[in-house]
C-alpha cells in the first residue's frame, strides 16, 4: 500500500483546470506525512497484532508441551500401575497355586485320618461287638444259673449241710478233732438258719453234737509223732549214768563152788564197773528204746493210742536209770517223754455221734418244700 491509495479527488491534478490557488500547498503536505504517518502505525499495529499472535501461539505451544509432558507422566504412571498390577496379579497367581497346594496336602492328610479314625472306629466297634456278645453269653449263664439256685435254693442249702456235717464227722473220727469239727458244726447251724421253722429239729440236733464236744481236747497225733520221732534220734546221744542200777548183789550161795562163782562174779563185776561190759549192756538198751520210740509213733498215727502210750511207759522206764538225769539234755529228754506219756494217758473224749443229724438231714430233704420259707 503507497501514498496513491490515499489520494482524495481533491488533490488528484487530472480534475477541473480550475487550479488551487499556491497558497494551499502546505496542508497538502502535512496531508500527506498524516497519511504516512497513520500508515506506520497501521503498520506497527499490524506488526503488534502478528508480535502477539505469536506470544499466543508460542504460549499454546507451551501449554500443549505441557499437557505433552502430563500425559507422557500420566502415560508412565498408567504403565506402571498395569506393571505393578502385573506382578500383583502374578503374585496373587503364584500365592493361589501355594494355597491350592497346600490345600490338596490338608485333604489328603485330612483324608488319611479320617480313613484311619474310621478304621479305628470300625475296629473298636467289631471289639465292642464280640464284648456284648460275651457279656451277654455270661449274662445268659447267670441267669439260668440264677434260675437253678433260685428255683432250688432249699436243696442247695440242704446239700451244703451234708458237705459240712460230712467234713466234721471226718474230723472226729479220723483226726480226733473236735475243735475244727465244732466249728464245721457252727456254719452248718448258719447254712440251715434261712431254712426257718422246718429246719429246727436239725439246728437242735447240730447243738446236741456240738455241746457233747464242748470241754473235750483234740489229741494233737502229729505233733506227738513229731516229739516221739526228735526224742528217738536224740537218745542214743544222751550221757549215760555211772552206774547200772539193774544188777543187785547176790545172796551167798552155801558150798566152795556157788562161793568161787561169787567170787569170780564179784571180779567180773568189779571189772564191769570200769568200763565196757556195763557200757555194752547200756546202749542195748537204748537202741531198743530208740526202736520202741518209733514203734510207738507208727501207732499213735495209726490211732492206737493206748498202745502208743505203753510203748512210751516202757521207753521211760527204761532210759530213766539208764541216763544222767544230772545233765540237762538227759533231763529235758526225759521231761519230755514223761509230757507225753502224761497226754497218751489222758482219757480219752465221749465219742460225739452225728447219726441223728445225718437222720434229721435226710428227713428233711425227703419233705416237700414247704410254700413259704424262712428267706434271706
Amino acid at each position: 500500500m503507497t501514498t496513491e491509495d490515499f489520494k482524495t479527488p481533491e488533490n488528484d491534478p487530472i480534475e477541473p483546470a480550475t487550479a488551487a490557488p499556491q497558497k494551499d500547498e502546505r496542508p497538502a503536505r502535512l496531508r500527506g506525512a498524516g497519511a504516512a504517518i497513520a500508515l506506520a502505525l497501521l503498520a506497527l499495529a499490524g506488526a503488534g497484532g502478528a508480535g502477539f499472535l505469536a506470544w499466543q501461539q508460542q504460549q499454546g505451544m507451551g501449554a500443549l508441551d505441557a499437557r505433552l509432558a502430563e500425559l507422557d507422566s500420566s502415560l508412565k504412571a498408567q504403565l506402571a500401575d498395569r506393571a505393578s498390577a502385573a506382578s500383583v496379579q502374578a503374585l496373587s497367581g503364584e500365592l493361589a497355586r501355594g494355597l491350592a497346594g497346600q490345600k490338596q496336602s490338608i485333604d489328603t492328610a485330612l483324608a488319611q485320618q479320617a480313613d484311619a479314625l474310621r478304621a479305628e472306629i470300625q475296629a473298636q466297634q467289631q471289639a465292642l461287638a464280640t464284648l456284648r456278645g460275651e457279656v451277654a453269653t455270661q449274662q445268659q449263664a447267670l441267669d439260668t444259673l440264677r434260675a437253678l439256685t433260685g428255683r432250688d435254693e432249699r436243696l442247695w442249702r440242704l446239700g451244703e449241710i451234708e458237705r459240712l456235717l460230712t467234713a466234721a464227722q471226718t474230723r472226729l473220727r479220723l483226726l480226733d478233732d473236735a475243735v475244727t469239727a465244732r466249728l464245721l458244726l457252727q456254719e452248718a447251724d448258719r447254712t440251715a438258719a434261712p431254712l426257718g421253722g422246718e429246719a429246727l429239729p436239725l439246728r437242735e440236733a447240730f447243738r446236741q453234737a456240738m455241746g457233747g464236744m464242748n470241754g473235750s481236747a483234740s489229741l494233737d497225733r502229729e505233733g506227738l509223732a513229731l516229739r516221739l520221732t526228735q526224742l528217738a534220734e536224740a537218745l542214743p546221744e544222751l550221757p549215760l549214768a555211772k552206774f547200772e542200777p539193774d544188777e543187785a548183789p547176790a545172796a551167798p550161795a552155801e558150798g566152795w563152788w556157788p562161793q568161787a562163782k561169787a567170787w569170780v562174779g564179784s571180779w567180773l563185776h568189779i571189772a564191769s564197773r570200769n568200763g565196757a561190759p556195763t557200757t555194752a549192756r547200756q546202749d542195748d538198751a537204748l537202741k531198743g528204746a530208740t526202736a520202741q520210740l518209733l514203734d510207738a509213733r507208727r501207732v499213735l498215727l495209726a490211732r492206737d493210742t493206748d498202745k502208743a502210750r505203753a510203748l512210751a511207759q516202757q521207753v521211760l522206764d527204761t532210759a530213766s536209770p539208764r541216763l544222767d538225769g544230772k545233765d540237762a539234755r538227759a533231763a529235758s529228754a526225759l521231761e519230755d517223754l514223761r509230757g507225753i506219756v502224761a497226754q497218751l494217758a489222758q482219757p480219752a473224749s465221749a465219742a460225739v455221734d452225728l447219726t441223728p443229724a445225718f437222720t434229721t438231714l435226710r428227713a428233711l430233704r425227703d419233705a416237700p418244700a414247704p410254700t413259704a420259707t424262712g428267706g434271706e
